[in-house]
Parts: structure tokens; C-alpha cells; sequence
């Protein structure tokens, strides 16, 4: 981690803050014994964001993390408005081999202040600087992400985006905390290949168009057991320029055009490392290990519960995530999801570096047409 200095205990509910390279905390606070009751009590005014404020533990390096109640911490990262002036609080879910980094790749400090939106990108469990889960399951990571969203004051209610792999985490909070989302919005997201409605010729039809890379690593997830599916993403999935070299080859057209543009500035190499460094690529393993596993539910589950805004953009050109998957969804489930299909995009291209396309996002997703300029 970026520093060796310890927390606080859990049963203590204190947190030090350091200034940026000190070795000496400049204040010394309790945690506030209402903080859940406090961040739920609907949008933090200056008063309520000095309490939740208590909740956060900071690292020497200005990393921030949230200490959950069973003592793991959790990474993130904040961009746009302050926590007091933001009239949507959004947080981000990154994809396999990604990290809090990612966030919105791109996204516009101009289009983040139009909309009043605070985001918070998280490290999932066992990926970037947050600890590992060994235990882990949707649901547990549901309450990781109930967790950090109560300390950090993100409201009775926040906005969710998940991306690829974060997408099938999207899915799990809309089953099990319904009541805590203002909307969900999925980019190419991962779903279970193996929900009971699926046939196995729909199963095949979905898989024909992913690339082969893609089909290997699920399919090991479904071959072998998770000690050593741990050791493979430990030893032979290689991080940084390597897997960036293996994107290059893999992706469709779109995709490929995309990094020959955005590639060179170096984010996308910075953002797999940071993923896959510090854990040894403990996060990719899991949530193999998850995707192939029994989710717990099926979509007719999660349309039973949660009614609110549930909008999926897919690359028509993605061979990472098939849109059949996403047109099956649409099709089982179709009071719930809205589907919008790209032409001649990918996993990639339309999703990163794209000014007009996060515009349309939240336009979509929080029903609100804001004029801007491109940056």
C-alpha cells in the first residue's frame, strides 16, 4: 500500500488525518455516533458533510479509503462538485483488470458542474488499493457499496453506473438495495450466461460473436477451481503494456481506432496496473469466479423490486460483451431495461474520451437536457 502506517481499530471509530507527506496527523476525531442516520438524512448541507467527513481515512499520499465494519478498507477516488453543492451523487463501478482510475475515462469537469454531479469511482474488493474479500459474493459487495455510500453522505438515495464487469455488480444492487437508487446506468455490462431462462442455443448465439480470449478466461472460470484460477491471474496475466498489446489484437475495429488515439497518453496502462499490482490480480480472479457462479437471482427477481430508471448502452461492434446478451435482457425483462444498441462501436470507442456521449448519458439518466459546448 502506499503507506505502512496502520488504522485504527475498528472498535476505537477514530480516525486520524495527515497532511499530504507528514508522518504526523493534524487532527485527531471520533466518528460520529449517528453517521448512518446523518448520510441517509437526504443531501448533506456544510454541517452534515464536516460529520460524514468523519467517516473517511485517509492515507499518507492522499489516498482515500473507507474502513468497513468488518475492518476492510475500501479505495475511491471524487471527482466534480463538492459533496455540499452536488444535486446528484453518482458512484462508478469499474470493469475487469480496471480500478478506480477509470471512473468516467474522460469525463468533463464542465459536464459534471452542469449537472451538479459528485462522483465517487470505487475500487472493488481485491482490485487496486482496496483489501481483498476472500468471502466475497454479490451480496456482501452490495453491502461494501452500501457501506462506503452511508460514509461518504451520498444520500437516502444515489446513482449508480457501472461499467462491463461493474455492470453485473449494478445488477446486484437493484436486487438487494432497491431502496437506496436513484437509477442505474450500464455500459456493455457483464451479466450470467447461465440465468435459467437462457437456452443453450441462445447460450451459443451470444458467445459466437465474443473473441476467443474472452471465451478462454470464462470458460477456465468454469473449468477449474478458484485457488487456481487465483494462481493464473496471479502468474500469467500480465499487467500494463502486455495486456494493453493483448487489447490491441483482441478488440473489434472501433476499439482498435479508439486506442490509437487515446492509447499513448498512458491512462489505460496506468489504470490496468494500478488494478492489477497491489493485489496480484486477486480482484480479476474473483470476479471470474463470480460471473460463472449461480448469481443468487434472476432478472424477474430484480424487476420484482426495483423501479426506478435502468438504462443499458451496447456496442453493436463490442467482442467483449455480446448485445445478445443485452437483447435477451430486454426481452425477459422489459418494463425494466432500457436498451439503447450503438452502431459501429465497441467496448471501448464510445464509452471513453467521449464529451458527446456522456452528455447523453445524463441527459438519459437524469432526465434533464443541459446545453453545453464541447470542451
Amino acid at each position: 500500500m502506499a503507506s505502512g502506517r496502520t488504522f485504527p481499530r475498528e472498535g476505537s471509530m477514530k480516525c486520524n488525518h495527515f497532511i499530504n507527506g507528514s508522518q504526523e496527523p493534524v487532527t485527531h476525531c471520533r466518528v460520529h455516533k449517528n453517521l448512518k442516520a446523518i448520510c441517509r438524512a437526504g443531501r448533506s448541507g456544510p454541517a452534515q458533510s464536516s460529520d460524514c467527513l468523519m467517516g473517511v481515512q485517509e492515507e499518507l499520499g492522499g489516498l482515500k479509503y473507507v474502513r468497513l465494519a468488518k475492518g476492510r478498507r475500501i479505495c475511491y477516488r471524487e471527482q466534480g462538485v463538492r459533496r455540499e453543492d452536488a444535486k446528484r451523487q453518482l458512484m462508478v463501478l469499474h470493469g475487469l483488470g480496471s480500478s478506480r482510475l477509470a471512473s468516467m475515462p474522460g469525463v468533463s469537469d464542465t459536464l459534471l458542474k452542469a449537472y451538479g454531479v459528485k462522483i465517487v469511482a470505487i475500487d472493488r474488493p481485491g482490485y487496486g488499493r482496496s483489501d481483498c474479500d476472500k468471502e466475497q459474493t454479490f451480496k456482501s459487495t452490495v453491502q461494501d457499496i452500501e457501506e462506503v455510500a452511508d460514509a461518504l453522505c451520498m444520500g437516502d438515495k444515489f446513482w449508480l453506473l457501472g461499467y462491463s464487469c461493474g455492470g453485473a455488480f449494478c445488477w446486484a444492487c437493484a436486487r438487494y438495495i432497491p431502496h437506496r437508487l436513484a437509477g442505474i446506468c450500464l455500459w456493455a455490462p457483464a451479466g450470467n450466461y447461465y440465468w435459467k431462462g437462457i437456452s443453450n442455443e441462445e447460450r451459443s448465439a451470444m458467445w459466437k460473436d465474443v473473441v476467443s480470449s474472452n471465451k478462454f478466461i470464462f470458460g477456465l472460470g468454469r473449468r477449474i477451481p478458484s485457488w487456481l484460477l487465483r494462481l493464473y491471474t496471479q502468474h500469467f496475466v500480465r499487467p500494463g503494456s502486455n495486456w494493453l498489446k493483448l487489447l490491441e489484437h483482441t478488440l473489434s475495429a472501433p476499439d482498435r481506432q479508439h486506442l490509437l488515439i487515446y492509447g499513448p497518453d498512458g491512462s489505460l496502462i496506468r489504470d490496468n496496473m494500478e488494478a492489477m499490482t497491489w493485489n496480484n490480480g486477486f480482484g480479476m480472479s474473483k470476479d471470474i469466479e463470480l460471473l460463472k457462479s449461480d448469481w443468487g437471482f434472476e432478472p424477474e427477481d430484480v424487476a420484482g423490486v426495483y423501479k426506478g430508471p435502468f438504462h443499458i448502452w451496447q456496442g453493436l461492434e463490442d467482442n467483449l460483451i455480446p448485445v445478445g446478451l443485452q437483447r435477451w435482457l430486454k426481452s425477459i425483462v422489459p418494463e425494466l431495461v432500457h436498451l439503447y444498441e450503438l452502431p459501429n462501436e465497441g467496448h471501448l470507442s464510445w464509452f471513453c474520451f467521449n464529451f458527446k456521449a456522456h452528455h447523453k448519458v445524463f441527459e438519459t439518466l437524469f432526465g434533464e437536457d443541459v446545453q453545453l459546448n464541447e470542451d
